[in-house]
């Protein structure tokens, strides 16, 4: 029943396979195995209403309909197991922890207190024309950590682009950490399209077992 929905999630794998490493692609192929084992399930129940002699059409609507809005439900669970949604999060805390950040001098303070002097009354635009390069390439620290490290009220640069440069300072100095939050983000996105795919057929198949009464506007 959930043949477009096993169709992509099965292209989801081998994008997987030929992407990631073999742990997050098994992550892919175990989320294939439930969705196959969900269609077994919707097969299986539907079989049954069908070739119940007991039940007339309608009933066997209702009932069909009952059994997809219960494989729904398995379907909700699933996606709460299996997304990365908590990994991700803790990935960013690690990323956003300081306690193994550089530790803080009044040299360094003073130094990036300069800059930020010569920097000031800058336009943004100024400071990105001048900057740019060695801010998002990270090869400029002194003047990446300056720009970062201003005083509330005080930033040089739009938020947008603060919070890119704060991506490049925690690639420096976490690139590990980085690198694995950067593929379980891509990761994610790929398992939650396989979900939106089975929940778009299962809601298309749960509309077709309502009464024509509900389906249709008037």
């Amino acid at each position: 029943m959930l043949k477009d929905a096993i169709s992509k999630a099965r292209q989801a794998v081998k994008e997987a396979q030929q992407k990631y490493s073999v742990e997050s692609a098994a992550a892919v192929e175990q989320i294939y195995g439930d969705i196959k084992k969900l269609n077994i399930f919707l097969n299986k129940e539907v079989e049954i209403i069908e070739s119940d002699g007991d039940l007339n059409d309608r009933a066997k609507n209702n009932e069909k309909r009952k059994v997809l809005e219960q494989a729904g439900r398995k379907l909700e669970i699933l996606k709460e197991k299996r997304t990365k949604s908590a990994l991700i999060e803790n990935l960013e805390t690690k990323l956003t922890d300081k306690s193994g950040a550089e530790n803080e001098s009044a040299l360094k303070f003073l130094r990036e207190r300069e800059v930020r002097d010569r920097l000031y009354g800058m336009p943004a635009a100024q400071i990105l024309s001048h900057f740019g390069k060695s801010l998002f390439n990270g090869s400029n620290r002194l003047a990446l950590d300056a720009i970062l490290n201003a005083p509330a009220g005080f930033e040089m640069l739009p938020a947008e682009t603060l919070q890119k440069l704060r991506e490049v300072r925690t690639q420096i100095l976490k690139p590990e950490i980085a690198a694995e939050l950067d593929t379980t983000r891509k990761l994610n996105t790929l398992i939650e399209q396989i979900f939106w795919h089975v929940k778009k057929e299962l809601d298309g198949m749960r509309r077709k077992e309502l009464p024509t009464s509900l389906t249709t506007k008037k």
